[in-house]
């Protein structure tokens, strides 16, 4: 509007007389020029216009907390009998075995129930290959109270025939109730009986056949060999029953066992010297039996107590007892050969417990 106004203006002005008459598009030039330089003014002095950011807020997050359940503690009851298996204390899973070989299976077992282990109690055989164990047997002659540890053993002997066998068992309470691992699951022996390993016997001693003679012509039922009080030798002699031994065997090895249950009193390693093993027959035992000379022969000589722990093999030993097969007997003698007695009043001996003949053998 402001243009238009001003363009009319300058086309009604009466110019003064001789000056130039300024042509129509020259003034449309100028009067545009003018509303430029207005417009631009007018710009320049007018501030931009404020922009306000108007922010929304975002919606308040309000978390809600589930509350957590009360935990209730549900207790397992503890059951009367159960048991828990520790390990296997001989005969480990997949033993092999000769065809007929006897062992002797111990298990070890934890009292995890609530009762106590008496003599009531039973271990019996459960299921599968019994290996000429006993149905039942008392599981103990003490009492395992929960929490502790009781080895269980059976003597087994082993099927004649090759294979695998595995034999179950469990425990029995006073009122017959059968249970086992965890409460009822049974424990086992597994052996593998392989034709080609050599047969074990093991024998003890027969104790009505055995005994001592003393060099004063005593003959007692113990079996201790050394001196006495009264400065008397004693010797020692034991016999083993080998008619379960067949004739037609091949003896690999042979030895007797002294470890089993002995006791030595006073020093007699020391007053006497060395144990010795011979070979003598007797029976019935006497007086007569007693060795009064210079003995020769040894199978197997002890000089210390701590050869007492071990079972020594000899090849005079395992000659002697080929030799008597197809008999029913082989005995022998102990005796310290050095000295009778040291002479000094006090018994010096080595009190056996129950010896016992290993023999390990083959068959054509």
């Amino acid at each position: 509007m402001l243009t238009i106004l001003f363009i009319a203006a300058l086309t009604s002005c009466t110019l003064p007389t001789g000056e130039a008459t300024m042509r129509p598009e020259a003034i449309f030039t100028f009067a545009a020029q003018t509303v430029d330089a207005e417009l631009t003014r007018v710009a320049q002095t007018q501030a931009p216009p404020t922009v306000s950011a108007t922010l929304t807020p975002f919606p308040s997050s309000t978390a809600t907390i589930a509350p957590i359940p009360a935990r209730t503690s549900t207790l397992t009851p503890v059951p009367c009998n159960a048991a828990g298996f520790v390990s296997d204390v001989t005969i480990p899973d997949g033993t092999a075995m000769a065809p007929n070989q006897t062992f002797t299976k111990t298990w070890r077992l934890r009292n995890i129930g609530a009762c106590t282990w008496n003599s009531a109690y039973q271990v019996v055989f459960d299921h599968d290959k019994a290996m000429s164990g006993p149905a039942s047997q008392p599981l103990t002659t003490g009492a395992v109270a929960p929490g502790e540890t009781l080895d269980v053993s059976v003597n087994l002997k082993a099927p004649p025939a090759a294979g695998s066998y595995k034999g179950y068992w469990r425990l029995r309470d006073p009122n017959g109730v059968l249970f086992g691992l965890g409460g009822g699951e049974p424990f086992w022996v597994a052996i593998l009986v392989d034709p080609t390993l050599p047969l074990m016997l093991t024998l003890d001693f027969v104790a009505a056949e055995s005994g001592s003679v003393r060099s004063n012509g005593d003959v007692k039922s113990e079996i201790y060999v050394g001196d006495t009080t009264d400065n008397a030798g004693s010797q020692v002699f034991l016999s083993f029953d080998i008619s379960s031994l067949p004739a037609t065997a091949t003896i690999e090895e042979g030895a007797i066992d002294l470890s089993q249950g002995y006791t030595i009193v006073g020093d007699p390693f020391s007053a006497l010297g060395c144990l010795d093993v011979y070979q003598q027959d007797f029976i019935p035992l006497d007086a007569s039996d007693f060795f009064a000379g210079a003995p020769s022969g040894a199978f197997i000589v002890r000089c210390d107590p701590t050869s007492i722990d071990s079972a020594v093999v000899d090849n005079d030993f395992k000659t002697a007892l080929q030799a008597k097969l197809g008999s029913t007997r082989i005995q022998f003698r102990l005796q310290f050969p050095d000295k009778l007695s040291n002479g000094d009043g006090v018994a010096d001996q080595v009190r056996l417990g129950t010896p016992k003949l290993i023999v390990k053998y083959t068959l054509p």
